[in-house]
């Protein structure tokens, strides 16, 4: 325990270098930034849009912008101060799964567990410690999630009690990451249905109580909510065709490309899933040693084969959305490298892999191995591939840059439109940026049916200068204005460009 301890505070520490430019700052992030200032430096919750607060918007979930918020107060408001409890949460999840596998296998397979969460993930926005890097959900969420399962493994191994934290802690993440809900479900009616086949019914209960516990402790952060923000909030308007756009997508292009996705990016864990579930159903021919390790496990792998099986089937092919199913995952890929190569005997996997082309044996323990050497060349080769191709854009400080250029040639009273919500948290300065259907709109036409409209006009606010970053310069949302003879360009710190109107 000191080791991993001691690992993970390092790996904590390490994280910390360049966190203000590594990865860049994006527009994801921006909105959950510009929320937490706002709340903390004016005390209103919400976005400003020329001065008038609007609602949160595509802003992070209340928990997220609270530990945001909370870094302002302690260490001043920054990009880093902002991106510091991600940093945290995401070291401590790495160390909560490297705990659960070490209980529901053993201490070889927490090691790889670990090995594969941080040396192969195989893509950038793929990797715990970038994703930890960002003020996004899916840390936190993570880190709740899982002390979630270790306080039930506490419940049924310890004292009962021990579901009332995990209630706390699941109710935490559902209310997180909207996302989580219907696949945590999943991975607790998979449990009440174990419980109820083999007659466990003290687990019974107590899985039961954490479950609808969960659903009272995520009514009461929503009481909370209300309380702290009592008169700060602006009403948030329901996105029309938000959900078509994200989360139930049966375009047939995009359903390949997130096939295509699963498989190029989860491969190991696929296999994994698959194995840990066909060794739960055999499993069920006999009773078990050990019933909490086989209540956590059921849990996990249905938390992570039902979001799998989404990403697959209805999500956008985004790989942000892959990654709490790969996180999880991983657990099970490591188990099985562990049984396919003797408990990680590399002599005997070479031995019996190299059998199936050499003398041509084709048995359960030569054609394992092989299968072992196969997804571990494929996740290596892979891994190595795209992140060498990505690494030179996983660290930039151009908006730092355009925001300095902003705040010295702007005058203080200019109106700016952008659709970089970055830009907004770096610098103070009279904004203005389209309604937030405006970006639902934009997905569709970029992703789903080009000839979306777009109903936004970005002259109607009559700017003086305007910004085309990443974000807006990938959906072309300013095209016809650049068109227009409108605005001349001042300077670019790529891929930010900076126009000034033509008066």
């Amino acid at each position: 325990m000191r080791k991993i301890t001691l690992l993970l505070s390092l790996l904590a520490l390490l994280s910390l270098f360049h966190l203000d430019t590594s990865p860049p700052l994006w527009w994801d992030e921006g909105w959950t930034l510009n929320v937490a200032r706002n709340w903390v430096e004016r005390g209103v919750y919400g976005q400003l849009l020329d001065g008038s607060l609007q609602p949160p918007g595509l802003s992070a979930a209340f928990p997220v912008v609270a530990q945001v918020a909370l870094s302002f107060k302690l260490f001043g408001v920054g990009v880093w101060q902002g991106r510091l409890p991600g940093v945290i949460l995401i070291s401590a999840a790495l160390l909560v799964i490297w705990l659960l596998a070490g209980r529901l296998y053993n201490r070889r397979v927490a090691w790889v567990t670990l090995l594969l969460l941080l040396l192969m993930p195989l893509n950038e926005k793929l990797h715990p410690i970038l994703i930890g890097r960002q003020v996004l959900g899916e840390a936190p969420m993570m880190f709740y999630l899982l002390l979630g399962y270790a306080t039930l493994l506490l419940a049924l191994d310890k004292h009962p009690l021990w579901i009332v934290a995990a209630a706390l802690f699941w109710g935490i993440a559902l209310r997180t990451k909207a996302q989580v809900l219907p696949f945590w479900v999943v991975s607790m009616l998979l449990p009440v249905v174990l419980t109820l086949y083999r007659r466990w019914w003290r687990q019974l209960v107590i899985v039961l109580v954490g479950f609808l516990g969960a659903w009272l402790a995520a009514r009461g952060l929503d009481f909370i909510q209300s309380w702290m923000l009592a008169g700060k909030p602006v009403p948030q308007a329901a996105l029309e065709g938000y959900y078509g756009m994200s989360a139930l997508v049966p375009a047939l292009h995009i359903r390949t490309w997130a096939l295509v996705s699963a498989v190029a990016f989860g491969l190991a864990v696929i296999a994994g899933l698959i194995y840990a579930g066909w060794q739960m159903l055999k499993g069920l021919r006999q009773e078990p040693a050990d019933k909490t390790a086989e209540i956590i496990r059921l849990g996990l792998w249905g938390l992570a084969a039902s979001w799998l099986g989404w990403y697959v089937l209805l999500s956008m092919y985004w790989p942000r959305y892959l990654f709490p199913a790969l996180f999880l995952g991983n657990l099970f890929a490591a188990a099985l490298f562990y049984d396919l190569t003797a408990s990680f005997n590399l002599r005997y996997t070479i031995q019996q892999a190299s059998s199936v082309l050499a003398k041509r044996v084709f048995n359960r323990r030569s054609l394992g191995a092989m299968l072992a050497v196969l997804l571990a060349a494929w996740t290596i080769g892979v891994s190595g591939l795209i992140l060498t191709i990505s690494y030179p854009a996983l660290s930039s400080d151009a908006v730092q840059q355009t925001a300095q250029y902003l705040a010295s040639q702007a005058p203080a009273q200019a109106l700016i439109e952008s659709y970089e919500s970055q830009l907004f948290f770096l610098l103070d300065r009279r904004w203005h940026f389209p309604p937030d259907q405006v970006h639902v709109q934009l997905n569709r036409r970029s992703l789903l049916d080009a000839g979306t409209a777009i109903d936004y006009d970005p002259l109607a606010a009559d700017p003086d200068y305007l910004v085309v970053g990443p974000s807006a310069g990938e959906w072309q949302l300013y095209d016809s204005a650049l068109e227009s003879g409108e605005f001349r360009l001042l300077s670019e710190f790529p891929p930010y460009a900076i126009y000034a109107r033509v008066r």
